[in-house]
């Protein structure tokens, strides 16, 4: 089976896979230099392409590239366009717990509660309403991190984000991968817990990345 390589542009965004000869031809036109994130097909991970052998002699006949050029061609996504990204999020996120919610509790027969009917007097009488809520809280939690991890490990994007035109990438411009997505997940959870000061970190930094993108080392760019 034929190597094949995939490319991060300056852009942002995924190109390939093409052959090794059309990726030699994307050097001789300017499109990649010796930075330029590099995926080949019997590779797990993503390398510079002046790492590659391969690219080696093709790279040399380029100047390197200007790193402040290249993060001035990844546009940081704002605070409201973010916010917004984040209510459509929830928004899903509420459709889908309740869902799996309303199935599991048929599922496992677990009983409502009628709080209105219950005699709430001492401590034991609230055990009930604790193990509904930690439930919930577990199944909800658990749902959010399968549609984080998920989406933005393939896409780069949850839905709210790819309905603003935006995507999650690394410092370098690269792919996060399903391991930083779950790592940023956590972040987000942090975020949660200090009162969404987290998030709020974005609009009085000029990047405008969260305390989970600090965390973990990425931004929120706009797709070109």
């Amino acid at each position: 089976m034929e190597t094949t390589y995939k490319i991060i542009g300056a852009d942002g965004r995924e190109y390939g896979p093409v052959s090794l000869a059309e990726l030699k031809s994307w050097i001789h036109d300017g499109r990649i230099v010796g930075q330029t994130h590099v995926w080949r097909s019997d590779q797990t991970t993503w390398l510079p392409a002046a790492q590659y052998q391969e690219l080696q002699p093709e790279i040399g006949q380029v100047s390197p590239v200007d790193a402040a050029a290249l993060e001035s061609t990844l546009e940081p996504v704002g605070f409201w366009p973010r916010f917004l990204a984040y209510i459509i999020d929830g928004t899903v996120l509420y459709g889908v717990s309740y869902i799996a919610w309303t199935w599991l509790s048929k599922l496992m027969n677990w009983q409502e509660l009628d709080l209105r009917s219950m005699n709430l007097k001492t401590i034991a009488d609230l055990m009930p309403v604790v193990e509904l809520l930690l439930r919930q809280t577990i199944i909800g939690y658990f749902i959010r991190m399968i549609y984080m991890v998920a989406l933005n490990g393939r896409f780069g994007a949850t839905i709210g984000k790819l309905v603003i035109g935006a995507r999650i990438v690394r410092l370098d411009g690269s792919p996060i991968g399903y391991g930083i997505a779950f790592l940023r997940f956590l972040g987000t959870l942090l975020s949660d817990w200090i009162c969404y000061i987290g998030y709020l970190v974005v609009a009085f930094r000029e990047d405008k990345r969260a305390l989970h993108d600090l965390i973990v080392g990425t931004q929120v760019i706009y797709r070109r």
